[in-house]
């Protein structure tokens, strides 16, 4: 049976007003289901923090409660330093929520959604109209600005929801799987529009299971198993949790057997051929260099290929997965 980590990762302690999104001992039961068991983590500002977990680990959940959508039985939250249950109508006015389905009205054009959310938001009318404008230029609709929002391309729509969750200029963005089923050069478009906001200075709390876009993405990651935080920390420190850190892909003139290639570099600690490439997982990258050469040297072979990895995210992530014994009650989505 896998080893249930019995540590709790604790965030990393740092100026308040450094943090725009912060949760210390979250909890959330739905009767004898247990959601949320103590969950912490920090959202810096200004930054990205990838929410990931796998379906049930209890991210939506945590979502609506940041956002005020739903009440926590416990735990402390704050957005910008302010308490969500305490001060909802600062919170509400300073945050973004992109949910996973869209929220627009799909009657009206792009534009005159954007203006209705900026009124219901308090702008004023000259104020929404010029913002309107901005943002659909912005995210590359401008020829789509009278059209019904529920006639766009999926990519399209799902650019005009973050347009409107922006409209009123949050500190703090809330993204629910925004690339869901979005074709590659859709998702690829959006990504860039989600660092573009970033660099405006929006902070991003982000949940997908696109384990690529968490690594383009983030600066910080928080794993949600079960209900509970089973690793947090930059997108390298994720990675180093996992033992095969250091590999090397090796394509050499002739074939080699792989007790050969193992005897002659000690520091190879597994090796696998792909297409007639070997992947290499070791110990030690100079050594391991070291040791090719000298053998290569010796038996004459040539090296016609040669690189270095880093463990993904995709592959930390499922590390830490199977090192965690999931609970036997199962939080919600």
């Amino acid at each position: 049976m896998p080893r249930r980590r019995e540590e709790t990762p604790v965030p990393r302690e740092g100026p308040e007003g450094q943090i725009a999104v912060r949760a210390r001992g979250l909890r959330k039961h739905f009767g004898a289901i247990v959601a949320l068991d103590g969950v912490s983590f920090d959202g810096p500002r200004g930054g990205v923090l990838a929410y990931l977990g796998p379906n049930g680990a209890g991210k939506t959940t945590t979502v609506r409660i940041l956002c005020g959508l739903a009440e926590r039985d416990g735990g402390e939250i704050s957005i910008l330093g302010r308490d969500v249950r305490s001060d909802p109508l600062f919170v509400k006015s300073h945050i973004g929520v992109v949910p996973e389905a869209s929220n627009l009205y799909p009657e009206l054009g792009c534009r005159r959604n954007l203006e209705y959310l900026g009124e219901l938001y308090g702008l004023p009318r000259a104020e929404r109209r010029g913002r309107a404008v901005e943002l659909i230029e912005h995210f590359g609709l401008t020829e789509k600005a009278e059209q019904p929002f529920g006639s766009l391309s999926r990519g399209m729509r799902r650019r005009l929801a973050i347009a409107a969750a922006i409209v009123h200029r949050p500190e703090v963005l809330f993204l629910d799987e925004p690339t869901t089923g979005l074709d590659v050069p859709s998702a690829k478009s959006l990504r860039q529009l989600i660092r573009r906001t970033v660099v405006q200075g929006t902070t991003v709390f982000l949940t997908t299971h696109n384990l690529f876009e968490a690594e383009e993405l983030a600066d910080e990651v928080a794993v949600l198993v079960g209900g509970r935080i089973i690793a947090g920390g930059t997108v390298a420190e994720i990675r180093a949790r996992v033992p095969r850190a250091r590999g090397v892909s090796l394509r050499l003139s002739e074939p080699v057997a792989e007790d050969v290639l193992r005897s002659a570099c000690p520091a190879i600690r597994s090796a696998g051929l792909e297409d007639g490439c070997w992947q290499l997982d070791v110990t030690d990258l100079h050594e391991t260099l070291g040791q090719l050469v000298e053998f290569c040297r010796r038996t004459g072979l040539r090296v016609n290929e040669i690189g270095t990895r880093q463990t993904t995210l995709e592959e930390a992530f499922l590390s830490l997965l199977t090192e965690t014994t999931k609970p036997t009650a199962r939080g919600a989505s």
